[in-house]
């Protein structure tokens, strides 16, 4: 999980967006296509007409998850959302990812509710790929 330097923490005291958000927004961890391989897969969700679109590239090792990246389109939530996911979910199992739940996106980037579908569309985008694994 991410955290955050004291100075970061302090430098958005007040806004729409946290801290976390926008530090991840700022930075974009894991943002990029990953190359093609036998070993990795894509999922998708969401539309560019739906205001939201995410895709995830997983590669894996057995059952474990070695390496993520994504492509996101959307609000700064989105976007944020997507690239703590993929942080997240490097190391991860891929049977935890279907155990993912939006509400722990939602919580640790103070996702406001009415912007809750877009975190949905992270959850599903990233166990698309999982999915795609098996």
């Amino acid at each position: 999980m991410a955290t955050l330097p004291a100075a970061v923490e302090k430098r958005v005291a007040t806004g729409p967006y946290s801290a976390l958000v926008m530090h991840l927004f700022e930075r974009l961890p894991h943002a990029g296509r990953m190359e093609p391989a036998a070993d990795v897969t894509e999922g998708h969700a969401g539309g560019k007409m739906e205001g939201a679109e995410v895709r995830f590239w997983l590669k894996c090792s057995g059952p474990r998850i070695q390496a993520t990246s994504f492509l996101a389109y959307g609000c700064p939530h989105t976007i944020a959302a997507a690239a703590w996911m993929a942080q997240r979910a490097r190391g991860m199992q891929l049977t935890d990812v279907e155990r993912a739940d939006w509400r722990e996106i939602e919580q640790v980037l103070s996702i406001p509710a009415e912007k809750r579908g877009r975190v949905l569309i992270v959850e599903d985008a990233l166990k698309a790929a999982a999915r795609a694994i098996r």
